[in-house]
């Protein structure tokens, strides 16, 4: 199976566990909200950004392993895999403890700051405890799953990842009908990895055995090799905590926990569709480490570079449309009106998909090209920005206030900085990125926005299933009109095939009929 093959079953299974997702969500929210009330949830969704910021505690090391032992696989290095892997879990034991100690000290102080009050701390720590000592058993053996995806063993890794959504949902619901309140979301988000701990384990043993055994001691060099490399993964992956897991925390510091699930079911349609127009191309990241490491032309890496950010970009765009003309009838039907944050807020979170989705573009391909230390330190300095931002405007003008300062702490950082880091390894200028990306795409995109917005508008007067038949067919009409822009895009040769016979992309080979399918088909 060729990389691009490969990326196209990972991005498959990811879609189709993003469909999970979402249906989970349409399940879960009002059931959650039914059992445990506004301000109970609200509690643990603030508490639940403590733990990701504890879950930092891996110092980047998960982040980063699979994109290194994917290097090593390109060179077909073996005796590195086995050592990245060997340290890899003597590093994951060691900052097990590390994640604990981290997850009892925030706990310790953020509360008396987020003003819990003593009914509060009751209600929250036992299940928070629970689900820090289930983490922390579980931190070692999450380097064998970062492995299966170094590996890209794409079928297993897909149907693991749906196995684990299901499993969840199962729990949840389960503990939730039984009174279990606040254990049942513990219980169901610490139990189901171990689960897949011990299928990643038995699925490389049978797959790559010569890199489970035969590791050798820990050695200060190879840890700080792996820390190295970890720490700018690490320094993005806080930036991007604080950026997009810190709202929850900053509304209840403002002293309006009850508004985090109004924030939180407005962002959720949002939150969703960005994740789901970052799968196709984050599915190449593997495949672009490898390309990298062999070393290959500046070129050949600057066409799939752009191509990547293209289909963010392309991806994103029809997200924005969607959300636009469909988000306001959704969460209004979904958990009632109450709960919608208004149309402006919402055209804010849709307007940060576009702009959370070209920065994440930026920033993974940099990361994978060898600048990670620099890009931790932007992502790092975006998420700063973001929270003092949101903490003033918050104050000012409410959850608009929040959501404006993610857009412009990406604005005035993170995008211009992945910018400037992709240039040495691709030699991309901005001269590319207008005449390539930016300018295409909005020439064509912008019409369409405002007419979903101006179809958002009417969501009062209209039903959801009118809603979201005018917001699929605003979607439609985005595809349609942006097909120039798919020549050329990294896409499976049946993709690409199928866009021909659809009209929505010209056959460009020369021989035999078929599609040139992009830069990413020839690695």
């Amino acid at each position: 199976m060729s990389r691009i093959q490969k990326a196209a079953v990972t991005a498959g299974f990811t879609y189709v566990q993003f469909g999970l997702a979402i249906l989970t969500g349409i399940v879960l929210v009002p059931l959650t909200l039914h059992y445990l009330g506004a301000r109970s949830w609200g509690l643990w969704l603030a508490t639940g950004e403590l733990l990701g910021y504890a879950g930092m505690a891996d110092l980047g090391v998960l982040g980063v392993l699979p994109w290194m032992i994917a290097e090593a696989d390109g060179r077909n290095d073996r005796a590195a895999m086995r050592r990245l892997i060997g340290h890899g879990v003597w590093l994951g034991g060691g900052l097990a403890a590390v994640y604990a100690g981290v997850a009892l000290l925030l706990w310790s102080v953020l509360p008396s700051v987020l003003r819990f009050t003593e009914a509060d701390r009751l209600l929250v720590g036992a299940p928070f405890a629970f689900l820090v000592a289930v983490n922390a058993i579980g931190h070692p053996f999450r380097v064998f799953r970062a492995a299966i995806g170094g590996l890209q063993d794409a079928f297993f890794n897909g149907a693991l990842s749906i196995a684990h959504s299901i499993l969840t949902l199962a729990i949840t619901i389960g503990l939730l009908i039984n009174g279990y309140g606040l254990y049942a979301l513990a219980v169901a988000a610490g139990l189901p990895p171990f689960i897949t701990f011990a299928a990643s384990i038995a699925r490389l043993r049978r797959i790559a055995p010569d890199v489970m055994t035969g590791w050798s001691r820990p050695s200060l060099a190879e840890a700080r090799h792996l820390l190295t490399n970890g720490a700018g993964t690490w320094l993005a992956a806080i930036g991007w905590q604080m950026l997009a897991a810190t709202s929850a925390i900053v509304i209840t510091y403002l002293g309006h926990p009850e508004w985090v699930p109004i924030y939180s079911c407005t962002a959720k349609l949002s939150q969703v569709t960005m994740q789901l127009s970052w799968v196709t191309p984050d599915s190449a990241l593997v495949a672009l480490a490898q390309l990298y490491g062999e070393r290959r032309s500046v070129e050949r890496l600057r066409e799939v570079v752009l191509m990547m950010l293209r289909l963010h970009l392309l991806l994103s765009g029809a997200a924005l449309c969607g959300l636009l003309a469909f988000n306001p009838a959704f969460v209004a039907r979904w958990v009632g009106l109450e709960f919608f944050g208004g149309r402006s807020l919402n055209a804010l979170m849709a307007v940060g998909v576009v702009l959370y989705s070209l920065s994440h573009g930026f920033i993974t391909t940099a990361s994978v090209l060898g600048n990670r230390l620099r890009v931790g330190v932007a992502g790092l300095v975006n998420g700063i920005a973001q929270i003092a931002l949101a903490l003033v405007f918050g104050n000012w003008w409410g959850l608009n206030g929040i959501a404006v300062a993610g857009l412009l702490a990406s604005l005035a950082t993170s995008i211009p900085a992945g910018v400037l880091l992709l240039r040495p390894a691709t030699e991309l200028t901005a001269r590319h990125l207008a005449r390539d990306l930016l300018t295409p795409w909005l020439t064509r995109a912008g019409l369409l926005v405002v007419l979903a917005a101006t179809a958002g508008a009417f969501h009062r007067t209209i039903d959801l299933m009118l809603s979201a038949a005018i917001a699929a067919a605003i979607s439609l009409a985005y595809l349609w009109h942006m097909r120039p822009l798919y020549v050329g895009l990294p896409l499976d040769a049946r993709v690409a095939l199928w866009l021909v016979r659809a009209g929505l992309m010209p056959p460009t080979s020369s021989a035999g009929g078929a599609p040139a399918t992009g830069a990413l088909d020839r690695l």
